[in-house]
């Protein structure tokens, strides 16, 4: 029996080698770039950038800002809306968002925050996870995709 994620893989693999495949480009901050970590801020495939998960902390800072998930939230949302403007995007190009919480008690508390990144009604579609541990011992990890172009 073959498994669903086979297929994406081969897909992936498919345009990953193809030689009309476009070339990804790959985007580190200094601020990321001094943390010495083995990821990039963001990787732009043909029209979209994937933005790595984001938690937490400010730029180029190893720990989470203090005071749970309200001010973790809004670091989050800031930390991705600077990755965004770095390529000339903001949030009204965002269609994906991943949300990974440490509680997910705190879901509403998440949402409250994450609400006012976005213009009512354009909202991305988005999963939220519980997650046993997050880096750094963050309450909310959150990644995006976002549309580059018209």
């Amino acid at each position: 029996m073959t498994r669903p994620g086979f297929f994406l893989a081969l897909a992936a693999l498919s345009l990953a080698t193809s030689p009309t495949a476009e070339p990804a480009h790959f985007y580190t901050s200094s601020a990321t770039a001094a943390l010495h970590r083995p990821f990039s801020d963001a990787v732009q495939v043909g029209e979209v950038l994937y933005l790595s998960g984001q938690i937490g902390a400010r730029p180029g800072e190893d720990q989470v800002v203090p005071g749970g998930m309200i001010p973790q939230a809004r670091q989050v949302m800031d930390n991705i809306g600077a990755i965004l403007a770095e390529r000339g995007l903001g949030f009204k190009d965002v269609f994906k968002c991943q949300v990974f919480l440490a509680d997910m008690s705190q879901w509403a508390d998440f949402n409250a925050v994450y609400v006012g990144y976005f213009k009512p009604g354009h909202f991305p579609a988005r999963s939220a996870l519980g997650a046993n541990g997050l880096a750094k011992g963050a309450a909310v990890e959150v990644e995006c995709w976002a549309k580059i172009g018209p």
